[in-house]
């Protein structure tokens, strides 16, 4: 309504009060028709309710986001707090792939692999690669725990060592300040399912395998042309022990040798 319009709406009110009565009866019902068109006019006007339909539909909106399932974090993952604070999620209690493709670059490093376990079936060791569990019966690695599959638990120098009855590996951080020979196990990992978790308990019984000196130390040994571990595992009648013919990882190998007549067989650990 422009200035002119109300200028005139007012003359037009002021004449109305000053010479025009009604009874209390027709206040009423002029009141009631006005009411009338009102509505009338309101339900008429597509504008009206296509704003009214959308200022449902915003309402629906907001009420279904407040009715969401707060986050939980799964069962299987815990939340640890970064150097900045920030919120990370581990993984707990998860399977391990078995991944072997950055093995055919990889160099054996500055010492020959170890033995952690060996029986008549299976033979574990650690190296440059982490953990690896190769299998004698079908020659074939089954399992492995590399060194950056373990970061995201909070472990940048793994230490690891394994059970007795070969079940289990128990995994901590190798702290060589460490002036005691009682290391903390922070990780299992279950050997037949590749499932690591947290530990519960220190174990109190570890298989170790019998250090031995490198070959290649006395002139007994100087014909051969392998490099050894530190370490072997004593059966009845046979031992076992790593070699390699060369620096490379692929050229790894588990022998194990015969007491009797010396002879050993052997087994190409990635090939």
């Amino acid at each position: 309504m422009n200035n002119f319009d109300k200028k005139i709406s007012d003359k037009v009110k002021n004449y109305l009060d000053e010479n025009v009565e009604f009874s209390t009866e027709e206040s009423e019902k002029i009141h009631l028709k006005i009411q009338q068109e009102f509505y009338k006019s309101r339900s008429a006007n597509p504008l009206y309710w296509t704003v009214l339909a959308s200022a449902a539909i915003i309402v629906l909106v907001l009420s279904l986001s407040f009715l969401k399932s707060p986050i939980v974090v799964p069962e299987n993952e815990h939340v640890a707090q970064g150097s900045s604070n920030e919120n990370i999620t581990l993984p707990e209690g998860e399977e391990l792939a078995v991944d072997l493709s950055d093995i055919e670059q990889m160099n054996i490093g500055a010492e020959m692999p170890r033995l952690l376990y060996a029986d008549n079936q299976i033979a574990v060791m650690q190296g440059t690669f982490g953990v690896v569990v190769y299998n004698m019966q079908d020659s074939i690695v089954t399992n492995r725990i590399s060194y950056e599959q373990i970061k995201s638990y909070g472990i940048s120098m793994m230490l690891a060592s394994v059970s007795q009855d070969g079940t289990t590996i128990f995994i901590g951080n190798d702290d060589m300040s460490m002036s005691s020979n009682k290391y903390i196990f922070t990780h299992q990992y279950d050997i037949s399912t590749r499932i690591i978790k947290k530990t519960t308990q220190q174990p109190s019984n570890l298989f170790s395998p019998k250090t031995i000196e490198q070959p290649g130390y006395h002139e007994q040994y100087d014909d051969l042309q392998y490099g050894t571990s530190h370490n072997i595992v004593e059966f009845d009648k046979s031992f076992i022990y790593l070699r390699s013919a060369k620096w490379e990882m692929k050229d790894l190998q588990i022998v194990n040798c015969l007491y009797e007549d010396g002879e050993s067989k052997v087994f190409d650990v990635f090939k």
